[in-house]
């Protein structure tokens, strides 16, 4: 099912369910929806919030309460944890804020921070901060798209059908580039 489909049929759950994950595809679809009038752009920025803020403190106590053997389980994520660790210690707590950025870090740079000895309330102010800024930038990326596209193609029914096409086409294009790379990685190891 493509984040398309599951926007039309799940609507604000769909972005909360991809936020939690990871959520940059679906929440740049959400705001183009947005823009569109299908939903709320205020709404989706606040639900993505409530969704990223949510799956980074999930996995923030897991890495607390479970620690390596959590690493142990998930061998994928073991192979960040070094560059994880490495963030962390360069950049102390502002890490939190700078991993939110980093597509298919961002889970495992939870559990990292939760493993450390950063305290929980400290790890909580960062983490929202940084949830706000980052659901507010990528719906609003992708409300402005379709702003773009209205006001160089005009209004037009079947340019939003387009426009969308081109949106989950790159963030497809985005993923499988970062599927390609960790798996020329591997094979390098």
């Amino acid at each position: 099912m493509t984040p398309e489909l599951l926007l039309q049929k799940w609507g604000y759950l769909a972005v909360f369910i991809g936020t939690f994950l990871e959520g940059e595809t679906i929440l740049v679809i959400a705001g183009f929806m947005a823009e569109r009038g299908y939903m709320q752009i205020v709404i989706v920025a606040m639900v993505a919030f409530a969704g990223a803020f949510t799956g980074h403190v999930f996995w923030f106590w897991l890495g607390r309460s479970r620690g390596v053997k959590l690493l142990d389980r998930f061998p994928r994520m073991k192979k960040h944890f070094g560059k994880g660790i490495r963030m962390f210690e360069r950049y102390g707590a502002p890490a939190i804020f700078i991993t939110q950025w980093l597509y298919g870090l961002r889970i495992t740079c939870a559990v990292i921070i939760g493993i450390s000895r950063i305290s929980t309330m400290k790890f909580l102010i960062y983490e929202a901060i940084s949830c706000v800024v980052w659901a507010a930038a990528i719906s609003c990326a992708g409300y402005f798209f379709g702003e773009v596209v209205e006001r160089v193609l005009g209004k037009a029914a079947h340019i939003e059908k387009w426009g969308l096409l081109v949106l989950v086409v790159v963030g497809f294009s985005i993923w499988g580039y970062h599927q390609w790379k960790e798996r020329r990685q591997r094979e390098e190891e």
